[in-house]
């Protein structure tokens, strides 16, 4: 493939990443559960894309800022209300709100993107990303399955203990 070929998919993955993003991104995983995940998912990446150890330090370290970067800007667009419970005016405001918010995620995807080169290969880069979407699918499989499993005891919604 060509120079110009290995970009264009490059920035294709990573202009698909809040799709796959907003489904965990709405509320953190916290506390314990939250950092075994991560840590999961740092060392399942870490693996996949055979990373050395320097790389591994230097790009995470870099992910962790985009990340920061892309919880600042999400944060600043945060809807107030419902959009049911909104005008059409205020609806069209939240639209707008919406694709500057792309926009500014857009940006700092391309910034990012220069910065993420200078650490990895664009290969390493757009395998980060099917890397992380491999990592999130195979999580939500295991989750289904314990769900599932009936030698699991009922647990209340909520975090209640078990049914009694």
């Amino acid at each position: 493939m060509t120079t110009k070929t290995w970009m264009a998919l490059t920035v294709g993955v990573l202009l698909t990443l809040p799709a796959f993003s907003q489904i965990f991104d709405d509320e953190p995983l916290r506390g314990e559960v939250g950092s075994k995940i991560q840590a999961a998912r740092v060392a399942y990446i870490t693996q996949r894309l055979n990373l050395t150890p320097a790389e591994s330090e230097r790009f995470w370290a870099l992910n962790n800022e985009f990340e920061d970067g892309q919880d600042k800007i999400k944060a600043k667009y945060g809807a107030n209300q419902r959009l049911e419970s909104m005008s059409d005016w205020e609806v069209e405001q939240f639209i707008e709100d919406r694709l500057q918010m792309e926009q500014e995620l857009l940006n700092l995807k391309r910034d990012y993107f220069q910065r993420f080169k200078q650490v990895v290969s664009p290969r390493k880069i757009a395998l980060f990303q099917k890397a992380d979407k491999e990592f999130r699918l195979e999580l939500l499989r295991r989750v289904q399955e314990k769900r599932n499993d009936p030698n699991r005891p009922y647990r209340r919604p909520g975090g209640g203990g078990p049914r009694n």
